[in-house]
């Protein structure tokens, strides 16, 4: 009996595209979360039904923005796409609505901060989706 040859170690499920686009797509959620972050914090303890949005997009984009720059698996990938799509999706609904998102936050006085916000959304997005498609296939060790 001859004894089989062993196999090359699998690749990881990372890969060179998704550790490049790591760092654009944090950055990017973390620059939507900071500019959703509230003007005045002391406001804090009193928050009406229009403030709970700005924050939690704040919330939601710094934590998917710092997950993001410690894990790089598939999950986390998913949850920097699918904020990402919220805050471009809040933004245009609110424009339909003529409302301002960023009423109250860092970004609120500032005129670009809006474009900034949508540009950097859509483009963290779209980065995260292109790292999820074009990752490495799983080899099964049988």
């Amino acid at each position: 009996m001859t004894r089989p040859e062993p196999r090359p170690p699998a690749p990881r499920a990372g890969g060179a595209l998704r550790h490049v686009l790591r760092w654009p797509v944090a950055a990017a959620l973390l620059l939507c979360g900071v500019l959703h972050l509230p003007g005045d914090p002391a406001a804090l303890s009193v928050l009406g039904p229009v403030d709970v949005p700005p924050l939690a997009v704040a919330f939601l984009c710094l934590v998917a923005g710092g997950l993001l720059m410690a894990r790089d698996t598939p999950a986390v990938w998913r949850t920097g796409a699918v904020t990402a799509l919220a805050v471009v999706a809040l933004h245009v609904v609110a424009g339909i609505a003529l409302v301002d998102p960023l009423e109250g936050s860092l970004g609120g006085p500032h005129a670009w901060a809006g474009v900034t916000t949508v540009l950097c959304a859509g483009a963290g997005a779209v980065l995260a989706g292109v790292a999820l498609m074009y990752r490495p296939k799983r080899v099964d060790r049988v």
